[in-house]
This record gives C-alpha cells, sequence and structure tokens, in this order.
C-alpha cells in the first residue's frame, strides 16, 4: 500500500493517505518503508560500548538488537567473575566498572548508541557471579542465590534469560538449577532464550530438557537460539526435532542466521578432557611442552575432513591475526597451529565450521515462528575490534535473498520486526502504527543484498537509504538531517505483582 507516515518527538503520529503538514517532508516515491529491522540475537553487549556507530547493523536496517545471548551477558559482575570478562572482551579495551543491569545501561547510554538495545541476562554470566567458573553443580543454597541475583536484574530491566549450555560453566548445571531460574523468570512474563546443550549428537535430547525444564517451572515460552542441525550425520533430525517442538505445551519460537557456517570459539573442537576449560586455563595448560604435545596428538588423530569445514575467522595471537578466512586445512600442520593460538590467544579464537545442511536452512527459515538473528556483534568498518563472521554484515539482506519468491514480502517483513518485538515482549515497535516507536527503514528491494564474505567480511549492505531510531536518522545518505546516535536501552514493564 501507499500512504504518507506522519513522525513526531520519536513516535509515529498517522498513517494515511491523507499529506499531513509537516516541518519536513521525505519524498520515498519508488522505494519501501518498513519497521525497523529487530535483530533477536546479538552479540554486542561490549561493541555497543567501545564502537556506538554500530556500522555493520545499521547498514541492514537493523534498528533493535536483543543482546546477552547464549548465556553470556556484560551482568552481572562481581570479584568471582569480572577477569574472565575482562579477558574475554580485552580487544574492546572498554573497562568492565559496572556490577549489575542498571549501571550496566548506564555505560551503555553514556555513549548514545546507534541501536536500541535489549539486553538478557546470561546464565553463564550469572552463575559464575555465584560460583565462578568451576565443574561444580551448584548447592541448593547457591541455586538460591543465583535466583535471587537473576531477579534482581529482571526487576532493574533485563529483558529475559538466556542461556549457553553448550560453553563453560553453563555446561555444569543440571535441571535442578535451570528449573529453579524458570520458575523465578516465570512471574516476569518474559521469554528464556536458550542454546542448547547440544545442536547436533544429542540435539533431540537437548530439545526435551529445555522443554522439561519449562514445563516444570511453569515457564510458557521457550525460545530456542540459532535452531540448527549440526554435523551431516545429524541432518536427518530435523523433522523430528520439528514434531517435538509442534508437539510441546509451550509457545516455542526461534531465530536463525541465514549461512550454513556458524561462528564459535575455535576451542570447541578441544578433546573432550579439555572441552570446558576457559580460555586463561587452557592457555596457562598449553605453556607445558608436554601438555602442549599431548593435545598435538590427540588433534592430529582427528579425520581430515574435520580441518576442511573448520575456517580461522579472528585471533589476537600474532602469526596468525591476519589469516582470517583461511581454513585450517590450508596449514600444513593444523593441530600444531591450534595449539599454539589457545597458547597465546588467551581471549579466544573465533572460527566458522560448515557443517550444516542448505536443505535444513532453507526449510528452517520457512518455519513462521522462526525471525533472523545475526549472531554476531556490532562492528566497525575496520579490524580495530576483531572479524566478523559475515552475516555480522548480512545476515538481514540474506534472510530476505533466501525466502524471496518463497514468502511474500509482507511476510519475510514480519519476521525481521513483529514476530521478533513479540518475542522479547518490545512494545510500540516492529509494526507502523499510530503511536508506535519510530523506528523505519526506506529501502530499495531490488539492490538490498549482502557484500560480504568470509574474505572480505566488513561490507556493509547495500540498498538501505534511510534508518530513523527513535525518529532520528541514524543511517543513510537520504537523511535529511545529520546522522545522530538515538538508541536506547529497551526495558520491559514491570508487573505490579513485582
Amino acid at each position: 500500500m501507499q500512504a504518507n507516515v506522519q513522525i513526531s518527538s520519536g513516535r509515529i503520529v498517522s498513517v494515511g493517505k491523507k499529506k499531513p503538514d509537516s516541518d519536513l517532508e521525505i519524498e520515498a516515491t519508488g522505494l519501501a518503508l518498513t519497521p525497523g529491522f529487530i535483530d533477536a540475537h546479538g552479540h554486542s553487549d561490549i561493541s555497543i560500548i567501545a564502537a556506538p556507530e554500530a556500522n555493520s547493523k545499521v547498514a541492514q536496517g537493523i534498528t533493535t538488537e536483543v543482546s546477552g545471548n547464549c548465556g553470556l551477558s556484560p551482568f552481572p559482575v562481581n570479584e568471582l567473575n569480572r577477569e574472565h570478562l575482562k579477558q574475554l572482551y580485552e580487544n574492546y579495551n572498554c573497562p568492565i566498572e559496572w556490577s549489575d543491569f542498571s549501571s550496566y545501561c548506564r555505560a551503555v547510554e553514556i555513549r548514545c548508541p546507534a541501536l536500541n538495545i535489549a539486553p538478557l541476562c546470561g546464565h553463564n554470566t550469572l552463575r559464575a557471579a555465584i560460583n565462578g567458573y568451576s565443574n561444580s553443580k551448584l548447592t541448593p543454597k547457591q541455586i538460591s542465590e543465583t535466583v535471587t541475583l537473576l531477579q534482581t536484574q529482571l526487576k532493574q530491566g533485563a529483558t529475559g534469560l538466556s542461556s549457553g549450555l553448550l560453553y563453560t560453566p553453563g555446561c555444569f548445571s543440571n535441571s535442578d538449577e535451570i528449573t529453579a531460574l524458570l520458575a523465578a523468570l516465570m512471574p516476569f512474563g518474559r521469554p528464556y532464550a536458550t542454546h542448547l546443550r547440544s545442536e547436533g549428537n544429542q540435539l533431540i535430547e537437548a530439545i526435551e530438557e529445555a522443554v522439561d525444564s519449562c514445563i516444570a517451572a511453569g515457564q510458557p515460552h521457550l525460545h530456542i537460539s540459532h535452531l540448527k542441525t549440526s554435523g551431516k550425520k545429524n541432518w536427518g533430525k530435523l523433522d523430528e526435532a520439528l514434531e517435538l517442538i509442534n508437539k510441546a505445551p509451550l509457545r516455542i519460537t526461534a531465530d536463525r542466521y541465514p549461512y550454513t557456517e556458524s561462528m564459535t570459539q575455535l576451542s570447541i573442537i578441544l578433546p573432550d578432557n579439555l572441552a570446558s576449560m576457559p580460555n586463561e586455563a587452557l592457555s596457562d595448560y598449553l605453556q607445558s611442552e608436554i601438555n602442549a604435545n599431548t593435545v598435538k596428538a590427540e588433534l592430529r588423530k582427528y579425520p581430515a575432513e574435520r580441518w576442511q569445514t573448520c575456517r580461522l575467522v579472528s585471533t589476537s595471537a600474532p602469526r596468525f591475526k591476519t589469516m582470517n578466512g583461511k581454513l585450517l586445512a590450508e596449514f600444513s600442520d593444523p593441530a600444531a597451529v591450534c595449539v599454539e593460538i589457545w597458547r597465546t590467544d588467551r581471549s579466544g579464537a573465533m572460527a566458522a565450521f560448515s557443517a550444516m545442511s542448505p536443505d535444513n536452512l532453507r526449510k528452517i527459515l520457512r518455519l513462521e515462528f522462526v525471525a533472523c538473528g545475526s549472531d554476531e556483534s556490532a562492528r566497525p568498518l575496520d579490524y580495530s575490534f576483531g572479524v566478523s563472521h559475515p552475516r555480522g554484515f548480512g545476515s538481514f539482506p540474506e534472510f530476505v535473498r533466501l525466502l524471496n519468491g518463497i514468502l511474500s514480502k509482507e511476510e519475510i517483513v514480519r519476521r525481521m520486526t513483529s514476530l521478533p518485538a513479540s518475542i522479547f515482549n518490545l512494545t510500540g515497535r516492529g509494526m507502523i502504527k499510530p503511536g508506535y516507536h519510530a523506528d523505519l527503514v526506506l529501502l530499495d528491494w531490488q539492490e538490498y543484498c549482502s557484500n560480504a564474505d568470509f574474505n572480505t567480511p566488513h561490507q556493509l549492505a547495500s540498498g538501505v537509504k534511510l534508518v530513523l531510531v527513535n525518529g532520528i536518522p541514524a543511517y543513510g545518505a537520504a537523511a535529511p538531517t545529520p546522522i545522530a546516535r538515538s538508541g536506547k536501552i529497551l526495558k520491559p514493564q514491570l508487573k505490579e505483582m513485582l
């Protein structure tokens, strides 16, 4: 439809055929006006402070990001987890001086971010604030302390709870711990987003665990992060996984990035006996030549296919920091390369793994409950804060490209706007309606495309002409006034019962 949209004081005032009186007009004939895109799964927790202009995301039309995913949030912080978080985020040169959600919000807001940020509270960070990174189960007293700490973050405005049960220390948790946290989450009416304990060999069991925990806690909404079937031998599990999801007595939603190469820490390929070791502890462990040689020997037992499907994305290790995009199979001794990287990169090297089915990707993207998520942090064009997966610069145009001609444009836009808004309770966003916040994107559908790949991942998307965040131009040559940064921390309303 064609319509005139009037904006005032950061909100949409009217939508209709009648041309309103206005001090400023933007002519958009031939272009599409959509709600601002909502990244349902981002990791800009610290990058939005270090590089608040968020170039990689606003250029795609993203106006809001749900952060704090995969169990990793930058709050709550105390003496038990602060040093680890400093190591993890050292590339950003951003002092972690806050302690909770509220003080983290102040650190973000003082930087005037280009995006709206809706932070989840991460289970791994939360757990580490009670028990450090120890590989032990929490005692009943510690579970109670963790619950109280979570409730504090939620009362301060955290969007929900996320878990990363594949990562340290979340991998040490049991059902009692997760169920207790979900029972504490339930009265707040906010979602539980989980990076499942397994996305491959134990995928079905991991979905069952997540569903059972929600049912036991009375938590009505489960959100599955980057829904996938990882590893070729697991590609055939998708139908069974979807049957489980469809039969569950819960609202289940999911997000997905439109690529078949995932990205996570290179340490994910460590031998099982070291898989749960934090980065800094692993670095210390490998300083011993005996330990280093033992790990090399174990890695050399891996099939050649493992190295052909693993691509180095970013590392601070001196010899390899400029080799982003290179397959490990291209090195003469991949095992020795991995050990050297782990010894010298205490913050954790990142790698991409091509272990997903293109057919399953398309099938997942077509599901009506699946939103688009980049699974990346907002980054500048330069490589000052590390190297992005191409999804960091291209997820939303790729999402459109893969669904174009399969779904209507209206449905594709819904998946990037009102669907994630409903999942994460982002009131007044995700639609073009009077009273809604003026997060808007003006784009040319024919030009809208990604220009990023693994060789040149920091390439801005094409086709976006103008991005408004809370009614203020944040990106685009068509901006009628100077570009500004007007993003906010989005906080759900606290229920009266709490």
